[in-house]
């Protein structure tokens, strides 16, 4: 008899661990689903961490939020301009790039000379690019420090490149709408200026520079 007491204690002490057992699941699963929604709710209400930010916003750690505060997103770096300092093969030479089209200064007027030549007397020498020619693409200018200001008015990217007496001058590939500076010391005698990007050269993209100190009004 006292074998079936214990025998039936047993069953019952099994029993009350089975049900405490399945309470604590049902417990940890009804706290689980509950902060799920909570979660699912706070996203609803704030749709997506923004990437790349180094603070995540308040509402996600639970950190409180400042009064007055706002939330911070890291600016987008500047694309940076693809008219650069290319190769300087020249002692004094120097190649800058402006954002827009005009001149920083009002360019000194050109000249037609004799021959079909564009005379750049102040040593200042303007050149619009275009698909695929240079214009104008026979130029003359006097000997000494020259400011090529050449501006991209076609739709493709350009680049420049002038080669001739002690000079072999080649500056990076600038995109459409672009206006680059390109300082050359030359010296009597011909140059020739040309765009070596892929083969706008051979399609005629190119074109005559004559440096010589006998200008009109010199």
């Amino acid at each position: 008899m006292a074998d079936a007491f214990v025998t039936q204690g047993e069953r019952e002490t099994a029993q009350l661990k089975r049900a405490a057992v399945s309470a604590s699941a049902a417990a940890v699963l009804l706290l689980t689903l509950a902060l799920m929604g909570w979660m699912l709710a706070r996203v609803a209400e704030h749709p997506g961490v923004p990437r790349g930010v180094g603070e995540l916003p308040s509402w996600f750690t639970g950190a409180m939020p400042v009064p007055g505060a706002r939330q911070r997103f890291p600016a987008s770096a500047e694309a940076a301009g693809e008219a650069a300092a290319a190769h300087r093969h020249e002692a004094g030479t120097t190649i800058a790039s402006e954002p827009g089209a005009a001149a920083a200064q009002p360019p000194a007027k050109a000249t037609p000379a004799e021959g079909n030549y564009t005379d750049f007397a102040s040593g200042q020498v303007e050149i619009a690019l275009k698909e695929y020619v240079f214009v104008p693409s026979r130029i003359r200018t006097r000997p000494g420090t020259v400011t090529f200001v050449l501006r991209n008015e076609g739709r493709f990217a350009h680049d420049f490149h002038v080669e001739g007496p002690g000079v072999d001058i080649h500056a990076e590939k600038f995109s459409p709408g672009r206006t680059i500076r390109v300082q050359v010391t030359v010296q009597e005698g011909e140059y020739k200026v040309s765009c070596p990007l892929s083969n706008h050269d051979e399609r005629g993209m190119h074109a005559t520079l004559i440096v010589t100190s006998r200008l009109a009004g010199g």
